[in-house]
């Protein structure tokens, strides 16, 4: 099998919170994250834009990587696990009594994403494709051995190239 480019670096880091509020505030007030954006997907994959945010995404840095410069910075994610809608029926991250951590992304090269994918079906991982447009990305979601939740995540000039888009992240 060809060389892959390597991975370019952490996409994002994604949690699963009890409370949202708190813990948005906290990494914002002590650890100097700026709010990206937020949102309500208790009901379904469109945002309800009076309803309380049951996601919200903090940078961490900005990076100057495909991604980053289409809009997607090194990211912590905080979703409320029992409101968000996404967390209870799309993504299979850890269980919350377990652990806090839904899933971790790493970002690949746009040019490199069929590769990965091919690599990934050929160790048998049957990696779940997704589109964001609102990001410009889109990514190949798998589990490991542990049965953790991966990412991998590339910007995409054109967010229909992926065969499986979801119109909202997470």
């Amino acid at each position: 099998m060809a060389a892959i480019p390597a991975i370019t670096g952490v996409a994002e880091i994604v949690l699963s919170v009890r409370d949202l509020p708190t813990l948005r505030d906290f990494c914002r007030q002590v650890l100097g994250f700026e709010l990206l954006s937020e949102a309500c997907h208790e009901t379904g994959p469109e945002p309800d834009p009076e309803g309380e945010p049951t996601i919200a995404f903090l940078t961490i840095k900005q990076l100057d990587t495909p991604l980053g410069r289409h809009g997607h910075p090194q990211l912590l994610a905080l979703i409320d696990f029992r409101r968000h809608v996404f967390a209870k029926e799309r993504f299979d991250g850890h269980e919350p009594t377990r652990s806090t951590l839904n899933h971790l992304a790493f970002e690949i090269p746009p040019e490199s994403y069929e590769g990965h994918k091919r690599r990934l079906e050929a160790f048998g991982l049957r990696p779940r494709e997704a589109a964001f447009p609102a990001m410009a990305a889109r990514a190949l979601f798998f589990n490991d051995p542990e049965q953790n939740l991966l990412e991998l995540i590339c910007h995409a000039s054109s967010t229909t190239d992926s065969a499986d888009s979801i119109r909202n992240r997470y």
